[in-house]
């Protein structure tokens, strides 16, 4: 079995310790990918070619190469022919979501130009329901974004370091951390891991029990349903204690009882990480120049970026907002600062110590819950001019604006969370 991650319709694969990415037209496609890789024997030559062949074709290094530059180069011009186009549609015949003035396009009730790479990839996925309503999601956050700089070079870094953007928005990152405190590290990480892949599979969380074993042994922890409960202990001899539901656990995890592992950043050691928690710091912290690569911030990277025991024992999967992105290299970089992630699990290594993409789960609800707080409060609780005072929004933003992204994002947030609780995968 090959290790894969499906998100909307891009699935993305780590073959010989290298990481393969597709992006496809169809949900029957993504689907029909992600069981080929999963059937794949690591050990099959033929089965690894073949799944090679899916994502990068039949060809030598060299032809490889002169295909990439030819394929750069076409792209460019078809993005660009593909948007005009497009633009001059939007122009004559009008469009739900997106208008466009003089030669930059917009989306509607945001008064900010959309960034002519960005502009190309909705030119792109116009047709396709879902993939739109993700981008126009991240649009919608990143237009909150008060830089300018971060949200011309979003995308395009999140596109150079192969990182997906998820339905509601957000885009998954990486970071390596120490352990501050160990708590029980080992049932904290098994419940973590239980919890994103419980959720990916669509399968509550609320009736699988977590069984610990007391007498030891590899394996320490079982998860199994609540009915099948008495068949697992006719089976098995030993003496076994039952610590409660994934959910349950992973509540306690988030609440931080006593038992919480908490995690720390390896360069000062003072930031306090917890899986379930936002890690954020003030915008006014960061240094938001981009050509200062290691500096104040929050860092987060992409799989290229981490490594093993780079700056940190354990490699943290996270979740993160366009909106508090604070800077973002112009070229070549494999990381960026923030003010705010979510940690969401514990990140798997390959043979050659680089991590393993892994599936984003379910858990940006419960994140774009929180962001709709931090919105609300700030649209009801702080004077508007004082957001902009303080650079935590766009200067280009009218009051107006701002109160209809926040109502916007927060029906699509709820929409997109029917859609993906509605998804179900039949492998």
């Amino acid at each position: 079995m090959i290790k894969a991650t499906m998100v909307g319709q891009t699935i993305i694969c780590v073959i010989d310790g290298k990481m393969y990415q597709k992006t496809v037209d169809t949900d029957a496609e993504v689907i029909k990918f992600y069981k080929q890789a999963l059937n794949t024997d690591e050990n099959n030559l033929d089965e690894l070619k073949a799944l090679k062949e899916v994502f990068i074709g039949d060809l030598t290094d060299e032809e490889r190469a002169d295909k990439k530059e030819f394929e750069e180069d076409r792209l460019d011009t078809d993005l660009k022919k593909s948007l005009t186009e497009w633009m001059n549609d939007i122009s004559n015949l009008g469009d739900e979501h997106f208008e466009v003035k003089g030669i930059k396009l917009y989306m509607k009730g945001i008064g900010i130009t959309i960034p002519e790479f960005l502009a190309a990839e909705f030119a792109i996925r116009r047709n396709n329901g879902d993939d739109l309503k993700s981008m126009m999601n991240f649009w919608r956050l990143c237009a909150l974004n008060p830089d300018p700089r971060c949200r011309e070079d979003l995308y395009k870094f999140l596109i150079n370091n192969h990182m997906v953007v998820t339905p509601s928005g957000y885009f998954l990152a990486y970071r390596n951390a120490n352990v501050k405190k160990e708590g029980n590290r080992e049932l904290n990480e098994f419940v973590a891991d239980q919890y994103i892949k419980f959720k990916s599979w669509k399968k509550s969380t609320k009736k699988q029990i977590i069984i610990e074993n007391k007498e030891g042994g590899e394996d320490k922890y079982f998860v199994k349903a609540e009915n099948l409960l008495e068949k697992f202990y006719a089976r098995n001899e030993g003496e076994f204690e039952e610590l409660g539901t994934v959910y349950e656990l992973y509540e306690k995890i988030i609440k931080n009882d006593e038992h919480t592992t908490v995690y720390t950043d390896a360069h000062s050691g003072t930031t306090k990480i917890i899986l379930g928690q936002p890690v954020s710091i003030s915008r006014s912290q960061c240094d938001s120049n981009p050509d200062q690569t290691c500096s104040k911030g929050l860092h987060l990277g992409s799989t290229n970026f981490m490594s093993k025991g780079y700056f940190g024992e354990v490699g943290l999967v996270c979740l993160c907002n366009p909106m508090h992105v604070v800077a973002v290299p112009y070229t070549g970089g494999q990381k960026l600062r923030t003010s705010e992630y979510l940690p969401i699990g514990i990140a798997e290594y390959g043979e050659d110590d680089k991590v393993i993409p892994v599936q984003t789960a379910t858990f940006e609800y419960e994140y774009a819950e929180h962001t709709d707080e931090q919105l609300e409060e700030m649209l009801n609780n702080t004077r508007f001019e004082s957001l902009k005072d303080h650079k935590i929004i766009p200067q280009e933003l009218t009051y107006e604006d701002f109160r209809d992204m926040v109502s916007d994002f927060s029906v699509s947030t709820d929409e997109m969370n029917k859609a993906i609780q509605g998804r179900v995968i039949n492998l």
